[in-house]
């Protein structure tokens, strides 16, 4: 069955007089999602939503792979995860590469997408060249999964440096002029707050990526924010309640930024 919806296109213009006769997610700077399936097992009712894997947001997804990534052909994923972006990149006729450290988001995606991610850690494994990238990389200490990935360092200052590293890995393979769609987000845990979006923004700048757009990803309306208000409250801080895409640019070979 498609994942994509056909009721609801709507023709945009497109600079130099194209036109994207399918675009399905409004391209505007803040996305509300919709409710979304829990796995089997979870219980949201009791703690947050933040606090265990949640799917990639459809809404996100399309709106990646119709209007960021349409001129990509080939899709790498370093943190492929349960399978969804995969699923998506079938959809829409793109070659997509994923790798994961987790044998069960392996076998999940098999199992519920039918899509073949790769067993396989981006912090040493081949990184094939690639045109375009999406992903949304591990939360260190908000997840758990089975593996050896990102999510079991022991401290967060080993976490920011193996992640540097990573993306740099990530980033050499990029063909130039490739585009980089990373959701990411902060959250807070026994009262430590933390900025993956800054951390990631810091890293893609220092390899000399050129940011091109931001999305804010509204949770509010999926977030358990009765749950997490009293904390909030008592100790004088905001429900977090969105993630962000970040879109990044590579220079193409020879770019000078200004």
């Amino acid at each position: 069955m498609s994942m994509i919806k056909n009721d609801d296109l709507f023709g945009v213009a497109m600079p130099g007089g194209a036109s994207n006769d399918h675009l399905t997610v409004m391209p505007v700077s803040v996305i509300e999602i919709a409710a979304q399936k829990k796995r089997e097992g979870e219980n949201h009712g009791s703690t947050s939503s933040r606090a265990n894997y949640s799917p990639f947001p459809a809404e996100i997804a399309i709106l990646c792979y119709e209007f960021y990534l349409r001129d990509c052909e080939f899709i790498f994923d370093p943190f492929a995860g349960w399978g969804e972006r995969a699923a998506f990149a079938a959809e829409y006729g793109k070659q997509y590469i994923g790798y994961d450290t987790s044998e069960s988001a392996i076998a999940s995606a098999k199992d519920k997408y039918r899509v073949e991610n790769h067993l396989a850690d981006s912090a040493s494994a081949f990184i094939p060249p690639f045109e375009g990238l999406i992903t949304c990389p591990p939360y260190w200490n908000l997840e758990r999964y089975d593996g050896d990935g990102l999510d079991r360092i022991k401290t967060w200052e080993q976490f920011r440096y193996e992640y540097a590293e990573l993306w740099e890995r990530v980033y050499s393979a990029a063909s130039p002029g490739a585009t980089f769609c990373v959701m990411v987000g902060e959250w807070r845990k026994d009262h430590k707050y933390y900025d993956l979006e800054f951390l990631t923004r810091r890293v893609f700048d220092d390899l000399g990526a050129e940011i091109f757009d931001q999305v804010v990803v509204s949770r509010r309306t999926v977030s358990k924010i009765k749950i997490m208000l009293p904390q909030a409250k008592r100790l004088g801080y905001s429900v977090r309640v969105h993630e962000s895409l970040l879109v990044f640019k590579k220079p193409e070979t020879g770019a000078v930024s200004p």
